[in-house]
């Protein structure tokens, strides 16, 4: 049995999200738990240290190119989850990526909605799209 694609890039994505935000250091410890590293002393495991200089180039960046390099490293992150996260530990993966996209939700911004009411447009059904009049002039 190996891990399903799709949760395999969703971990990856999941993960790859909370570099360079608060987050990070949580979902480290909890994919370090993940991949069987809990009580391993001295030195973090290679897979550790790789995920580490992929998050220190991502918080490197200004806060607004975060969001595009974070994509950018989402395959090798899952190379990484693919080789360390055991093919029977799929359910926790799972339960994994479901909080990590729970606290990156919590992260962002709310949507500003624009309600826009009120508009017309003048011509036939050739013109629409083209020639709309918006504004005052009826």
């Amino acid at each position: 049995m190996s891990i399903p694609l799709d949760l395999l890039t969703a971990a990856g994505a999941a993960f790859a999200g909370t570099m360079g935000t608060d987050v990070y250091q949580y979902a480290r410890a909890r994919f370090k738990e993940l991949a069987g590293h809990r009580g391993s002393s001295g030195e973090d495991p290679v897979e550790l240290q790789q995920l580490d200089m992929l998050e220190h180039a991502v918080a490197a960046l200004e806060p607004a190119q975060r969001p595009a390099f974070s994509k950018g490293v989402q395959v090798p992150i899952e190379k990484i989850i693919s080789t360390c996260v055991d093919d029977n530990r799929s359910e926790e993966l799972e339960e994994f990526v479901r909080i990590l996209q729970a606290e990156l939700a919590e992260l962002r911004p709310p949507f500003a909605h624009q309600t826009v009411t009120g508009n017309y447009a003048l011509g036939d059904i050739n013109t629409a799209g083209r020639d709309n009049n918006f504004g005052t002039n009826r």
